[in-house]
């Protein structure tokens, strides 16, 4: 029975101690937050874009020149106004993020061009992850007296908070008593 009170406090540290080992090494459970951002819409118009004129060999089709020659009058007017008309495209390309137009003026050659770009306005959804707290072991000496103030006592300890911030204590005074206890918050 002497043997068991001798080694308790020792098995008490030892439980405790691994006790405080496995919390320090347990690997944290991730928590996020998920946060959403509302992207403002984005209208951006290009105006006219300028097309270099390279020297160019103009290659005839002959399709169109023998039906120009074998036209009457009529026709062949009919043809040079359809040469030299100015046609104008517009194309739209839309999705769910963003509408792009293009618009174009050719007479054989590309006269103007301009793009207006709408982005629409949409909400992001972003995953942030937390930190987690980490665990904190604390070296706590006290020092007291009775209220007669007639002996000095010491006292030693160590003091754990774990990720939830809760406290743990494991004491020993100079008489060889042994302290645990627990930290309540108020």
């Amino acid at each position: 029975m002497k043997l068991l009170i001798k080694i308790l406090p020792y098995v008490a540290c030892l439980v405790l101690g691994m006790l405080l080992f496995n919390e320090c090494n347990r690997k944290p459970k991730k928590e996020t937050i998920i946060r959403s951002v509302m992207v403002p819409e984005v209208i951006t118009k290009f105006d006219t874009i300028e097309v270099e004129k390279p020297v160019k060999f103009h290659i005839v089709d002959t399709v169109y020149v023998d039906r120009f020659i074998y036209a009457d009058s009529t026709q062949k007017i009919d043809l040079y106004k359809d040469a030299v008309a100015i046609r104008e495209y517009n194309q739209v390309f839309e999705d769910s993020l963003s509408k792009i137009e293009v618009y174009s003026k050719t007479r054989g050659d590309l006269l103007k061009q301009s793009v207006d770009l709408t982005i629409f306005n949409r909400e992001v959804i972003d995953t942030v992850p937390l930190p987690r707290p980490k665990g904190n072991l604390y070296l706590v000496p006290e020092f007291g007296t009775n209220t007669k103030l007639d002996g000095l006592r010491a006292k030693a300890g160590l003091m754990y908070q774990d990720r939830k911030k809760h406290l743990y204590s494991l004491s020993i005074d100079t008489d060889g008593y042994i302290y645990v206890g627990t930290g309540i918050k108020f």
